[in-house]
């Protein structure tokens, strides 16, 4: 319509249709949107092989822009923070208390089950087939081993059945505690190792101005313990997974749009309700399925990394916007001031499109 004014309404009063017509069709030439149905996909398309070559897999140009707009990091402790290797510390109530435990965890694929069990194997320790079981989410196992009544898990595990405990117990780590027959009987120390790079990575989303949070279903003074360790600024502990999605949602009202990092299954709900999730590649199924982003790596470092990828992204995709809407400003001024030729229209369409594309795909080179 612009063009056809351009080509129409100046002749009509100047006589001069040639001029015109021929601004007009500049006017067409150079108003063709190429340069941004070209440029701002191939930004994303970028962004998503840049993260594939770091081992950082976005599932699509969306995920993309929510995770440039993020304002503050929450992660899991265990296998995000921590390697998820756990070794049994320390054992109260000796061998036995490690084969009812054992047991009970023989069937379990967590990674606090497994090094109980690799415990009793070092041991040497013979394991029973318990005749019931039941594990109760966050909370742990409820069993009937040679006729006994077992529970294998946590403090919230024992309060629910009015378990009595000693006042305090020695050492920093995750406790397993066994109750036989409605009994304290032993408890055992789990402790899980930091990543090497976790301190560093955290400063490096400090440095990225995202503030930090951490949610975990163990014990306070674990949960501390890792904060400090690492300057996470916030942290909450002993959380059930239902508690951690409420959790979440506290953090974002804090502090904006959030992005939450886990990799066991039971942090799928809070990845999907998250506006950002993240899973670790070496954990579970449902949390891969239920996460934006994948890190393959399974380092704490490509937290950091994917939110520069992603705001970098982001800023050459407007880039290019502003500069090709520019150009063709300019272009279409100089045109009605007498000063613009068809070449020139041409370098605003094609011309401009070329460059915005050489732009977008400058990402791929950029090094780490």
């Amino acid at each position: 319509a612009a063009a056809a004014a351009v080509a129409i309404v100046p002749s009509m009063l100047t006589g001069n249709w040639h001029y015109w017509v021929y601004t007009a069709l500049s006017f067409l030439v150079m108003s063709c949107p190429c340069a941004l149905v070209l440029s701002v996909p191939l930004a994303f398309f970028s962004g998503i092989g840049t993260g594939s070559k770091r081992g950082i897999l976005f599932k699509g140009g969306l995920s993309i822009e929510a995770l440039s707009g993020i304002k503050a990091v929450v992660m899991d402790k265990t296998g995000t923070l921590t390697r998820g290797d756990f070794r049994v510390q320390a054992i109260t109530g000796g061998d036995e208390v490690l084969r009812i435990a054992a047991s009970c965890e023989q069937f379990s694929t967590h990674p606090i089950g497994v090094s109980i069990l690799q415990a009793a194997k070092e041991r040497g320790i013979r394991l029973e087939t318990p005749e019931k079981i039941e594990e109760l989410a966050g909370h742990g196992i409820k069993a009937v081993l040679a006729g006994r009544q077992i529970l294998c898990g946590n403090d919230k595990l024992m309060a629910d059945h009015h378990i009595l405990l000693p006042e305090t117990f020695s050492g920093t780590g995750t406790r397993v505690i066994v109750a036989v027959d409605g009994h304290y009987a032993g408890d055992l120390l789990i402790a899980d190792t930091l990543k090497t790079e976790a301190t560093a990575a955290i400063g490096h989303l400090k440095q990225l101005g995202l503030r930090t949070a951490m949610l975990t279903g163990d014990s306070a003074e674990t949960a501390a313990a890792i904060a400090e360790e690492t300057g996470i600024e916030d942290f909450r502990a002993r959380l059930l997974p239902d508690e951690k999605l409420t959790a979440l949602q506290q953090l974002r009202t804090q502090h904006g749009a959030v992005m939450y990092v886990g990799d066991g299954i039971n942090d799928a709900p809070v990845l999907a309700g998250a506006d950002v999730g993240a899973a670790m590649g070496s954990g579970a199924d449902a949390a891969i399925e239920a996460a934006d982003v994948v890190f393959l790596s399974s380092s704490v470092d490509a937290i950091g990394d994917a939110v520069e990828i992603a705001r970098s992204t982001k800023s050459i995709a407007w880039q290019n916007v502003i500069f090709a809407l520019a150009i063709k400003a300019v272009v279409m001024v100089l045109g009605l001031l007498g000063h613009a030729s068809m070449w020139m229209a041409v370098f605003a369409d094609s011309g401009v499109a070329m460059l915005c594309v050489l732009n977008s795909i400058r990402l791929l080179y950029r090094k780490k």
